[in-house]
């Protein structure tokens, strides 16, 4: 897995709860986070991509460990304009096994950046 797909699949996960939810602070940050608004490899605010690019480091990403990269990396974010705490509620709902379900699914299908 690489960090695009990783980040495609936070974003996933982040944006079934806000289907559910409608949340305004969770909306707002997908907005910023999009990985699908333009056609290039980042997000629709560049500096969100870059920023988890430069937190995610040289770290080896594997299917075993997608989903304690993804949960720490939400953890770490830090900002004065959105609520976090709705942000991280966010991305709690998923247990890792629906992760792995997910991230399988998704990995196993024609996406963005499956060329990386």
């Amino acid at each position: 897995m690489n960090k695009f797909e990783l980040y495609c699949l936070i974003f996933y996960t982040m944006d079934a709860k806000w289907d559910e939810t409608k949340n305004e602070d969770l909306g707002l940050w997908l907005s910023s986070m999009s990985p699908f608004t333009f056609k290039d490899i980042g997000s629709a605010i560049p500096d969100v991509y870059q920023s988890f690019c430069k937190h995610i480091g040289n770290k080896t990403i594997t299917f075993e460990n997608s989903y304690d990269i993804a949960k720490e990396y939400v953890y770490s974010l830090k900002d004065d304009y959105y609520n976090l705490e709705e942000i991280r509620k966010a991305f709690d709902w998923i247990s890792k096994e629906s992760w792995e379900r997910m991230s399988k699914k998704y990995l196993s299908e024609p996406h963005k950046g499956d060329n990386l």
